[in-house]
């Protein structure tokens, strides 16, 4: 492996390291590296596909785009770090380097070698074996760095939707404490849930809604879809786990609404409901995916208004709230009354659910709202607000 340059990527505070490398010496650990990332597709297997003709042109000599790998070993090189330590370094710990892009190529240069090797042609596999290829290596990226690359990287070709990216690459927090938080699976979710115990599908949903500044299920994404997404992303600091961030910062808003009711006062059957109440209590309301998508759709619309920083000034602001109202329970009843007249109006329930949430937030943490962290008002509002657009 020769080195031929070194760039730090200042927008993921990571280093680019730019390599020539024989097949030969790829292919001796290539292998043990095709599944450490399972945001790529998987193996092309059509015979008739554009890989089987470059299976073909590379046998021949061809020269294919560089291959992208990334590092994800937390340690990082430095202007003072000699290219025998980072050849040494990579080398020495091939169980953290994943393929960012070049997967299918890789499984190409596999299958060239097979086929040379099946032919026992020592002299034409040894030549084969002998090419060069050049490859960038991306040297203490972090989980976002590695989303916001694969994304930027694959963005004409979208192999997988982007909930599905997020999903594969935190699933590693699931059933782990993340500052006293922990993600569960549907199946794992406790009978009685708490407002640091999160469903990670849940979660995923939330922060999808946040990257997106949509609270509504998106189906089908297309060119157009993941370029404005990405626009959002170029927003964030990847020095941060923005997803980290997302789930305490929201975390930490149900823990300071709960200041707010008093669940011995609250009487139901007396509010004028038509069907039972979406939820008793912060927990049964809040800790929830029309919640947390219309949560992550409204602070990424406020911060593309400039209205909001980032999330983390957002702690700054859930323990300013207040109820607004003269009896402590007042704001929480009419936001479930608001739901409750969605339930009887709205088509797709679910929908329509996310969108009233989605308001709610809005109109509590927008500082130019008269119901900025008015509990009362940012209730009332939002259902006001619901009914204009529908």
């Amino acid at each position: 492996m020769n080195i031929l340059s070194r760039i730090e990527d200042q927008r993921i505070n990571s280093w680019n390291i730019f390599v020539e490398i024989t097949i030969g010496d790829y292919l001796g650990f290539a292998p043990d590296i095709l599944n450490n990332n399972d945001m790529q597709r998987k193996k092309v297997k059509s015979s008739k596909s554009v890989y089987s003709l470059l299976k073909t042109d590379l046998i021949r000599g061809c020269v294919i785009p560089p291959l992208v790998l990334a590092f994800t070993d937390s340690g990082m090189i430095n202007d003072k770090t000699t290219d025998q330590q980072i050849m040494e370094y990579v080398a020495g710990n091939p169980q953290n380097l994943m393929i960012l892009d070049g997967l299918q190529r890789t499984y190409t240069l596999i299958a060239a070698k097979e086929e040379l090797e099946q032919a026992d042609n020592r002299s034409e596999t040894d030549r084969f074996l002998s090419q060069n290829i050049r490859m960038e290596i991306y040297i203490g990226i972090n989980k976002f760095g590695i989303l916001y690359r694969m994304l930027t990287l694959n963005t004409g070709q979208t192999p997988m939707s982007t909930r599905h990216q997020i999903e594969i690459l935190y699933k590693n927090m699931v059933n782990k404490e993340i500052d006293g938080i922990r993600l569960v699976t549907e199946k794992e979710g406790k009978v009685k849930a708490s407002v640091r115990e999160l469903k990670f599908k849940d979660a995923v949903d939330g922060f999808h809604s946040y990257i997106y500044r949509d609270e509504l299920p998106i189906d089908r994404q297309d060119l157009l879809d993941n370029v404005k997404m990405l626009e959002n992303l170029s927003h964030e600091n990847t020095e941060m786990d923005v997803f980290k961030d997302f789930i305490c910062s929201y975390v930490w808003f149900m823990e300071q609404l709960e200041r707010f009711v008093n669940p011995d006062e609250l009487d139901f059957e007396e509010s004028g409901f038509s069907r039972d109440p979406f939820g008793e209590n912060i927990v049964k309301v809040f800790n929830t995916s029309q919640a947390l998508t219309g949560f992550g759709a409204a602070i990424g619309r406020l911060k593309d208004f400039g209205k909001l920083e980032s999330l983390e000034k957002f702690y700054l602001l859930p323990d300013r709230m207040e109820s607004g109202s003269v009896e402590q329970n007042d704001w929480f009843i009419e936001l479930l009354l608001g739901l409750d007249k969605v339930n009887k109006e709205s088509k797709k329930i679910g929908n329509g659910q996310r969108m009233l949430f989605q308001y709610f937030f809005r109109e509590l943490f927008n500082p130019e709202s008269d119901s900025y962290l008015n509990l009362y008002l940012s209730a009332k509002n939002s259902y006001q607000k619901y009914r204009s657009q529908v």
